[in-house]
């Protein structure tokens, strides 16, 4: 297993177990909560606490429909982005408080101008969420800001991780962690798969491997994914599990946080002193990486595909100014992002195609061509 530095902590191999507190939108888009989410981490001795930076309109085509949140609530996806962007202004003052209360400030990045925006603050690494691991064209551009990376794969097929891995390591960055990880919120135990950790190990020698836990118990994931060799660990937490946001109910409040740290350094003690506890035949489930049953729905729903940004005629050129990777919501799923270089390589159109639509292999093939069968 690798190695490699975030700010001044040293991250895989026989280094400490790196603890990520996930904030994300649980700042509600008030930045007082985000200072007291910093807070939280802080004194429950996480590592790093990590937020989320997105744009609606780069992340969802237009009406994507509705999302069901932890709590059971339909709510208009779009809306709900849009309502949890992280102003920009928001990161300067985000950096100075964490800095003051010494835990790592980390964030995700969604789209290419979330990652300049967070690149000029010269970042400690980069988070890429379990719904950008088929944008390889983000994580194409994210890669040559030779940074350290970080990406899930709840989700994923063991084929996706590949092509991910491999997509960066082609840009000459060889800083990278795969976080194991669960596509439901929150995650019942026995979708765990934990033997999936040390299987990515396997795979992925050069590569830190970690999990990000979706589970509602503070400890018994967290700390099993660490006997099994998981490096770094992160865990949704939030300063009240009654807030309304999307992710509160299913993430640790700040005692549980608290807790989680104290259990995962208690369990790196033992395990030092040769003392290794049975991991639970629930958790360790299959070492199988691939869709699975529960993940299937979210999946199709956030995957990234090819989508049509504005009316494209008969003809017309596809290009940046009317294609862009996006998530699909409850819309036909477009082309694979791994076309995308492709099609604005001076692809035509073959027939009208309506805004807001995913682009299809018919829309680029000429059906009276002799090759057409």
């Amino acid at each position: 297993m690798a190695e490699f530095q975030i700010a001044n902590k040293t991250v895989g191999k026989d280094a400490p177990v790196f603890i990520i507190a996930e904030a994300g939108i649980n700042h509600d888009g008030k930045l007082d909560q985000a200072f007291a989410l910093i807070d939280a981490a802080a004194e429950a001795g996480a590592d790093a606490v990590k937020f989320q930076m997105f744009q609606a309109d780069k992340m969802y085509q237009k009406d994507p429909g509705l999302y069901k949140t932890a709590a059971g609530k339909d709510v208009s996806i779009f809306s709900l982005v849009q309502s949890m962007e992280m102003p920009a202004d928001w990161i300067s003052p985000l950096l100075d408080y964490c800095r003051e209360k010494q835990v790592i400030f980390l964030s995700t990045v969604c789209d290419e101008g979330s990652a300049d925006l967070l690149h000029s603050t010269s970042p400690s690494a980069f988070k890429i969420a379990s719904y950008e691991i088929n944008h390889l064209p983000l994580l194409k551009y994210v890669a040559r800001m030779n940074r350290p990376m970080i990406f899930s794969t709840a989700g994923a097929e063991i084929s996706d991780i590949h092509e991910a891995w491999s997509t960066i390591r082609t840009e000459g960055n060889d800083q990278i962690a795969i976080m194991h990880c669960v596509a439901k919120y929150p995650a019942p135990p026995e979708y765990s798969n934990l033997s999936v950790i040390p299987m990515l190990a396997a795979a992925f020698p050069d590569a830190v491997i970690g999990f990000s836990d979706h589970s509602e118990h503070p400890t018994e994931a967290p700390c099993a994914a660490v006997q099994l060799g998981a490096r770094l660990i992160e865990k949704h937490f939030t300063i009240d599990k009654n807030l309304p946001g999307a992710d509160h109910s299913f993430a640790l409040n700040p005692d549980e946080l608290k807790e989680m740290v104290e259990s995962i350094r208690k369990t790196e003690a033992e395990m030092k002193q040769g003392i290794r506890k049975p991991v639970s035949e629930k958790l360790l489930g299959s070492s199988y990486k691939t869709t699975t049953a529960i993940e299937g729905e979210i999946r199709n729903f956030a995957y990234r595909g090819i989508f049509t940004t504005a009316p494209i005629q008969k003809g017309e050129a596809f290009s940046e100014d009317n294609i862009a990777v996006l998530r699909p919501g409850q819309k036909p799923q477009g082309m694979h992002p791994r076309f995308f270089e492709l099609l604005t390589c001076g692809v035509r159109a073959v027939r009208d195609i309506p805004a807001d639509t995913g682009i299809v292999w018919d829309d680029i093939l000429v059906k009276d061509s002799p090759f057409h069968e």
